[in-house]
């Protein structure tokens, strides 16, 4: 990274920080899951496999940011762990293993600060129990393999898992999938389960959605359905 590149970063986040604190009394996970994804796309580096990204991030918050997230660090570390996964999977970055992320408490710094540490972690030198849920994942740069039971999306070939209902998708990395396409919005539509039926809802995009080259708002899917975001075309199979 240049002079440039670390002036502008050092503006940005001056400037993210002063708003944060301007309209915000609490800091949100939405914000710690921000600065995660930041500090693994600062951190790339070029491998035999493709793109090689950190594996492990320590989040350090103030004192008072982290005694309001204690009671749930554990759920909340795993959620962010998770979104490293998916983050990574829809940029075709390379893990060495199943993310780790961390969080800390840092005396200097300020509510609202955060401070990721990320860094590359062989898995062999971490403990036996301390690496058991950072099992090695399949190649990250092909086609997610999953059960018949599990719904994906399918767009220029890749796959992409529907985990959860409600599943998100847009143009912003806090979205369950992720398509970098400037025609997607950056909150698009979701993904949602009633019973066995899935439906698309669309969240308010700017081009629209359509489903089989209607125009809808909400829709029922079914297996083969073309789905049009904005004009970037997935398919959904189940």
């Amino acid at each position: 990274m240049n002079f440039v590149d670390r002036f502008e970063t050092f503006i940005e986040r001056l400037m993210e920080r002063t708003f944060t604190r301007a309209t915000r009394s609490h800091l949100q996970p939405v914000e710690i899951g921000k600065r995660i994804v930041r500090a693994m796309e600062s951190q790339q580096s070029v491998g035999v496999d493709g793109v090689i990204v950190p594996n492990v991030y320590d989040v350090h918050l103030s004192p008072r940011d982290y005694a309001e997230v204690e009671p749930m660090r554990r759920s909340l570390a795993k959620q962010m762990e998770q979104h490293v996964g998916r983050v990574a999977r829809q940029r075709r970055f390379v893990l060495v293993s199943r993310p780790v992320v961390t969080l800390q408490s840092e005396d200097k710094l300020s509510a609202g600060d955060v401070r990721v540490t990320p860094r590359l972690q062989d898995v062999d030198t971490r403990a036996g129990q301390q690496f058991q849920h950072t099992a090695m994942l399949p190649q990250l740069e092909g086609p997610i393999r999953n059960g018949p039971a599990t719904p994906n999306v399918i767009v220029n070939g890749r796959s992409h898992a529907v985990l959860r209902s409600p599943t998100r998708v847009g143009r912003l990395p806090d979205n369950d999938i992720v398509f970098d396409d400037k025609r997607v919005s950056r909150h698009h539509a979701e993904f949602v389960q009633q019973g066995t039926r899935w439906t698309m809802h669309d969240t308010g995009s700017t081009n629209g959605t359509a489903v089989n080259g209607k125009i809808v708002r909400e829709a029922v899917l079914r297996p083969g359905d073309t789905i049009s975001l904005g004009g970037l075309e997935v398919t959904w199979e189940q």
